[in-house]
């Protein structure tokens, strides 16, 4: 089982992915198109064959794809839907902060935790000087805080309202 999943391997998902590796978490890694996890896979990540897998694989997830219609598309599958348990998902996909409520009762509906975030960097940054907000339940987020602070030195948590960050 790895420390975490990435969901979207675009040019910030990767980034999120490689800081996380470098910073010695054990990393599953999903996109659509499977080519995008090779490099990762050479760094180190776990390359799954589907969401479900990813998902199954890691108590935290990171979805970061275009927004969130797209994350529904990757997530709201029976498939995942089985694998969710009692894990989390952390939304960095763009969306407002009516599309993280939907976010979070989907989420809940299924068992899972929710937290929604935004990242205000370019990918480069990610690991570094990045400005990460969270915004959702406070119990997932101080879980996952370690893996969540492997992404920058300036995380900040929002509180409890799901929206915030969006």
């Amino acid at each position: 089982m790895s420390d975490v999943s990435v969901i979207g391997l675009g040019a910030m998902g990767s980034a999120i992915a490689a800081a996380l590796l470098n910073g010695g978490f054990e990393v599953t890694v999903w996109n659509r198109t499977a080519a995008k996890a090779a490099p990762l896979a050479r760094l180190g990540a776990r390359a799954a064959t589907a969401p479900a897998a990813a998902v199954a694989n890691s108590p935290l997830t990171i979805v970061c794809v275009d927004d969130y219609a797209a994350t529904r598309e990757v997530l709201d599958t029976a498939a995942v839907i089985a694998a969710l348990g009692e894990r989390a998902i952390v939304q960095f996909s763009t969306g407002t902060p009516d599309d993280a409520r939907e976010g979070e009762r989907w989420a809940r509906r299924h068992g899972a935790e929710w937290l929604d975030g935004a990242i205000l960097a370019y990918p480069r940054e990610i690991g570094e000087s990045a400005l990460v907000f969270i915004s959702g339940d406070a119990a997932p987020f101080e879980r996952h805080r370690p893996v969540l602070s492997a992404l920058t030195t300036e995380l900040r948590y929002l509180g409890t309202a799901i929206g915030a960050a969006s």
